[in-house]
């Protein structure tokens, strides 16, 4: 009987504990909806009015949840944009260096090549992040230092060496690398950043697979030889 009791006791501690496991992966799911729903909202705000332009009160209401719980999973905006930034860059540079690295050709060429692809493809996904680093890139902030320090630096410099390493080989065109890569991110982005006005003067939707298969191959005529 005790035998009896001691196996009922376990098994109900055991079903107990299970149960707010169960609990605890829900509330921790129901917690990453939330905190992507903010990112979204947060990314659009960003994008749409810079970071001044940009209150936690209006990413909050985008997103559908009360300013307290912005707050309680980012503390401040800065946190919010950081985080922001973060959240979309990150799944680019993992991208790019994964397809960099899986190229069958070992060359600058093939690399640039594919470097060309994946970032126009990224601005067309998020033509948020392109609005953002360009108006944080005409002020000297902290937000600025943060997104050099973090990601422009290392970015500037891989597809430097690149361009570099390609006009050593001989297939891509003999200028100035810096110039090179400025003019590369801005025919890569700046007409999905201003894809409204594309449109209304080109009358071609520039998120159309057609139109980015056009800025890719545009991109190789000009860099490459």
């Amino acid at each position: 009987m005790a035998a009896d009791n001691d196996d009922h006791c376990s098994k109900s501690y055991q079903e107990s504990i299970s149960l707010e496991t169960v609990k605890k992966k829900n509330r921790q799911r129901r917690g990453d909806a939330v905190r992507e729903r903010i990112l979204s909202a947060a990314l659009e705000c960003f994008g749409s009015h810079g970071f001044e332009g940009a209150s936690t009160r209006a990413i909050a209401e985008r997103a559908g949840v009360t300013h307290t719980l912005v707050l309680y999973h980012f503390q401040s905006k800065d946190q919010l944009w950081i985080a922001t930034v973060e959240d979309v860059v990150k799944n680019y540079i993992e991208k790019t260096r994964q397809d960099i690295n899986a190229n069958d050709e070992q060359s600058a060429r093939a690399e640039l090549k594919t470097f060309i692809e994946d970032f126009v493809r990224f601005s067309a996904g998020s033509p948020q992040i392109h609005r953002i680093f360009t108006s944080e890139g005409n002020q000297d902030t902290p937000r600025l230092k943060w997104v050099i320090d973090h990601f422009l630096r290392d970015h500037f410099n891989m597809v430097i060496d690149m361009i570099r390493r390609g006009q050593s080989e001989g297939s891509v065109r003999q200028c100035d690398p810096a110039r090179l890569y400025y003019l590369i991110i801005g025919v890569a982005g700046t007409p999905f950043t201003i894809s409204t006005e594309y449109k209304a003067l080109t009358g071609r939707d520039v998120f159309s697979e057609a139109e980015i298969l056009r800025n890719i191959a545009f991109l190789f005529e000009i860099v490459f030889i």
